[in-house]
């Protein structure tokens, strides 16, 4: 049985002001708590590797944490199942703990944007748990979800740029 952990509240996403915020203040200024993203995912560590992953297509997560008393101890993601479980020859009972990444490198809400980024960059992590003071899981955060978050802070101009400045569509894309 998985249990789904809150995440963090979402705060109103600031926006770069041109010329008077830098990416790198952004990414210092913003905390992880103004994130929007998803629960995390909780199992026991006596979950079957199964369960772990229905808890996964039924939660449509990409990531469970294996936690003991509210705290992270494992961490089990695609990249784990794409690595050590395709295409061998797993029983249905097999036990979670040969197939998780022990003991995951958390992050506090209150820590920076770019501190996330740089803990994911220097770790190869797509998914990273969120831990209060105490230690307790308060959620998780994604590549995806920094990438979203990143996309909101520049004016829609910006993101509607072409590629090259001289390049300019013939015709309308899309619908």
């Amino acid at each position: 049985m998985a249990i789904r952990v809150r995440m963090l509240s979402g705060v109103a996403r600031p926006r770069l002001r041109s010329n008077t915020m830098s990416i790198e203040t952004a990414l210092m200024e913003c905390k992880i708590r103004e994130l929007k993203a998803p629960a995390a995912i909780c199992v026991a560590p006596n979950a079957s590797l199964a369960d772990a992953i229905e808890s996964m297509r039924e939660g449509r997560s990409a990531c469970v944490l294996v936690c003991e008393d509210g705290r992270p101890t494992g961490i089990l993601t695609e990249r784990d199942i794409l690595n050590k479980v395709a295409g061998e020859n797993i029983p249905s009972d097999a036990k979670l703990g040969d197939f998780i990444t022990p003991n995951p490198q958390t992050l506090r809400a209150d820590q920076s944007l770019g501190d996330a980024i740089q803990m994911m960059d220097h770790g190869d992590y797509r998914h990273v748990p969120v831990v209060d003071a105490s230690g307790r899981v308060e959620g998780i955060i994604s590549i995806e979800n920094i990438i979203e978050f990143l996309a909101q802070l520049f004016p829609t101009e910006v993101l509607n740029i072409p590629p090259r400045p001289d390049q300019y569509m013939s015709s309308r894309e899309g619908g």
